[in-house]
């Protein structure tokens, strides 16, 4: 009985925070003119559930986080205009890839501060490589001048995914000291 009653505290706190950074995600601090924008830590629950409770939870709530932002992005996109081509490749690295590699928040382990914020660190790097990778194939036509695509891929992206990382470190780091708590009452030892 006492599995169970872990496994629903689990799911439900998985549920939450993919709500939570959805919310997050939804009211931005400051938004680029072609997607993608400074939240305050929208990434963050879902990097949290990927810290707290392994790949094994860690995964499907960053897949379904992805869902969930392609969702909300699909009108967005569909409205350019883009080749069919050029259409699903954006929403394969702008949603689908970018979102879910945020369970990899804890592939330096959680044992110490600076390992999880190096930890949250790449994967906010994978997500802004999926991004450029976006930002340089398909849209270098949309760089400002002076700038080629490539360039034009690495300062468009890095304007918001290096700030939004940077917060998410933070509020991990201030939150650290309660992580013991959340992984007792979550039945995780």
């Amino acid at each position: 009985m006492n599995k169970d009653k872990f496994f629903v505290k689990k799911l439900v706190l998985c549920a939450i925070m993919m709500a939570l950074a959805t919310v997050l995600s939804i009211f931005p601090t400051i938004s680029a003119p072609y997607g993608g924008s400074i939240t305050v830590g929208s990434m963050f629950p879902i990097m949290l559930m990927s810290i707290l409770l392994g790949p094994k939870w860690g995964i499907p709530v960053a897949l379904g986080y992805s869902i969930i932002q392609l969702a909300l992005g699909f009108s967005s996109v569909a409205s350019w205009g883009l080749s069919i081509g050029v259409f699903i490749g954006c929403l394969f690295l702008d949603y689908v890839l970018a979102f879910s590699v945020l369970c990899t928040a804890n592939i330096f382990g959680t044992k110490t501060m600076p390992k999880m914020a190096c930890g949250i660190a790449f994967a906010g790097l994978l997500r802004y490589l999926s991004h450029f990778l976006s930002g340089w194939l398909f849209f270098g036509e949309w760089a400002e001048e002076g700038f080629n695509a490539f360039t034009w891929a690495v300062v468009y992206n890095g304007a918001y995914m290096i700030p939004d990382t940077v917060i998410c470190i933070v509020i991990a780091c201030a939150l650290y000291r309660m992580f013991p708590s959340f992984r007792k009452q979550l039945g995780i030892q």
